[in-house]
C-alpha cells in the first residue's frame, strides 16, 4: 500500500472487531503520532451464532458482539460509535486486476490517482461478491511499470495493477447486520489471514515473500505477500474445531474435555522415537508426561468414574490426520491459483489453533519449507492476555486502520455495502437482471 503525506483519518480513537468460530474479539486503538498505534483497551467473548465463519444465528451473534465491545469500551474508558470488522469467512477470493484512463493533461496529480481507483470495472468483481479490501501493487505510466508513486510524473495513460479481495455480499451484509443491531457502523472488512500478516511478517518478510497461515477454530486463513504486497488471499472451512470434534467422537469423550487433551496432551506427532527406546523415555521425563492419558468417557462426570485410560500416541493417531488434511487444502488451493511458487519458502503460523505442539514440525515436513510462529508486533499496550498469535489478525488490523489517511485511494472497501431500503433494491437489481 503507499502512504502518501496527508492528514491521517485515525486521530480519534478507531475499534476493530474480530469475528471468528471460536472467540470475538474487540480492540479499541488510536494512532500515537508517530506512526504507531496504541492500544486502549481489548474485549474478548466466546463466539455464538457464527459457524465456520458464516452466520448461523444473527441474535446470538449480535448478542456476543455487544457484549464484546462492552468489555473494550469499559476497558479503554471511551464509547465508539464503529468498527471495522475482521473475518475470515464469506468466501473471501481475491484477484489481481489492471484498470487505466488516459490523462487529461502530460503530469499526474493526485485527483488522477483518485479518479482511476475509483472506476468501476465489472469484470473485477464476480456477480454476488462485494469487494471488502484493495491493494496496490504498482502503477505504469504509458510503457514503464513497476512506479510507486506516479505523482508528478509525466506521461499519457495511467495504470494500475492491484489485488482485490472480495466476500459474498449476503455474507458480509449479515455481519453488518450484527453490528448494526448494536447501533455500530461497520467501516470496512478486512482478511483475517491478511491482517495476521500486517501484524507478523516483517517487512523484509513481506518483501522476500512469505505465507501467512491463520488458524482458527472453524477456518484456516492464507494471505501471501510478495515484493511487499498482499497477492492472495483464501480460507478453507477447517480449522481446529474440527480437530476437537475428531478427539470428542473417536474417543466418545465430551467437547470440553476433548479440548483441554489437544490442548495440554495433544501433538500431531508421536512421542516414540522409533529403534531408541531410552530416547524416547528420556524426552518423556523432560516433558513431565506419562505414556497414558485417563479421559472420562461421555457421560461421566469424573475419571474416576467411567472413565478410561489411552495412549497418549492414540491422540497424535487421531490429530494428525486432520492437520494434514488443512495443509493439502491450502497447497492444493495455491496450485489451482497458480500461486505455489510465488509462495515462496517461508510459511509462518498463527491463531489460536497454531499452538498445537509438533504442528510446526509437520507442515515443515509436508511442505519443504521453512515454517514459523508468528508473533504479533508493532502495537503498544498489549500485555500477556492479548498478545499471543491468538489475537494476530486483531493486532493486524488495528495496525491497518491506523495507516490509512484521508480519502486513501486504496481504501474502497465495504462503505457501498446496500444498507438502505433503496440501496438494497438497487444491489438486487444489479446483481440479478
Amino acid at each position: 500500500m503507499i502512504l502518501r503525506k496527508t492528514k491521517a483519518i485515525t486521530r480519534r480513537p478507531f475499534a476493530v472487531i474480530d469475528i471468528g468460530s471460536s472467540k470475538i474479539c474487540c480492540m479499541i486503538g488510536e494512532a500515537d503520532g508517530i506512526g504507531g498505534v496504541r492500544l486502549l483497551g481489548h474485549g474478548t467473548h466466546a463466539s455464538a451464532g457464527i459457524r465456520t465463519g458464516e452466520v448461523s444465528d444473527l441474535e446470538a451473534l449480535s448478542t456476543a458482539i455487544g457484549k464484546t465491545v462492552q468489555i473494550a469500551e469499559r476497558e479503554a474508558g471511551i464509547s465508539v460509535q464503529s468498527a471495522s470488522i475482521v473475518v475470515p469467512g464469506g468466501k473471501p477470493i481475491s484477484v489481481i486486476h489492471k484498470q487505466s484512463l488516459t490523462l487529461s493533461d502530460a503530469v499526474v496529480r493526485r485527483r488522477d490517482i483518485d479518479r482511476l481507483m475509483a472506476r468501476d470495472d465489472a469484470t473485477a468483481v464476480p456477480p454476488g461478491y462485494q469487494p471488502m479490501h484493495v491493494q496496490t501493487l504498482q502503477y505504469g505510466l504509458d510503457e514503464v511499470r513497476g512506479i510507486t508513486d506516479p505523482r508528478g510524473m509525466r506521461g499519457t495513460v495511467l495504470s494500475v495493477d492491484y489485488t482485490i479481495i472480495c466476500g459474498l455480499r449476503i455474507s458480509l451484509a449479515n455481519f453488518r447486520e450484527a453490528l448494526a443491531l448494536n447501533h455500530l457502523e461497520t467501516e470496512r472488512f478486512l482478511h483475517a489471514g491478511y491482517a495476521a500478516g500486517i501484524a507478523c511478517l516483517t517487512p523484509e518478510e513481506r518483501d522476500l515473500g512469505s505465507v501467512i497461515i491463520d488458524m482458527g477454530g472453524g477456518t484456516t486463513s492464507i494471505a501471501i505477500f510478495m515484493e511487499g504486497k498482499l497477492v492472495y488471499v483464501d480460507t478453507i472451512t477447517v480449522g481446529g474445531n474440527h480437530v476437537t470434534t475428531d478427539i470428542a467422537r473417536i474417543l466418545s469423550t465430551p467437547l470440553s474435555d476433548a479440548e483441554r487433551l489437544k490442548a495440554i496432551d495433544g501433538s500431531v506427532m508421536p512421542t516414540e522415537v522409533a529403534g531408541d527406546a531410552p530416547e524416547r523415555l528420556r524426552e518423556v521425563m523432560r516433558l513431565g508426561r506419562s505414556d497414558n492419558i485417563t479421559i472420562p468417557s461421555l457421560g461421566s462426570a469424573t475419571t474416576e468414574i467411567g472413565g478410561k485410560t489411552i495412549e497418549r500416541n492414540l491422540l497424535s493417531a487421531i490429530i494428525r490426520p486432520r492437520v494434514e488434511e488443512i495443509l493439502e487444502i491450502l497447497q492444493n488451493r495455491m496450485a489451482k491459483a497458480r500461486m505455489e511458487h510465488t509462495a515462496g519458502s517461508r510459511f509462518v503460523l498463527t491463531g489460536g489453533a497454531s499452538q498445537l505442539t509438533g504442528l510446526a514440525d509437520l507442515f515443515a515436513r509436508q511442505s519443504k519449507k521453512s515454517i514459523g510462529i508468528g508473533t504479533p508486533i508493532g502495537v503498544a499496550g498489549l500485555d500477556e492476555n492479548n498478545s499471543s498469535s491468538g489475537y494476530a489478525a486483531s493486532i493486524g488490523g488495528l495496525i491497518h486502520v491506523s495507516r490509512l489517511e484521508d480519502n486513501d485511494p486504496d481504501d474502497r472497501q465495504t462503505r457501498t455495502l446496500p444498507h438502505g431500503p433503496f440501496e438494497r433494491i438497487g444491489a438486487w437489481l444489479r446483481d440479478n437482471l
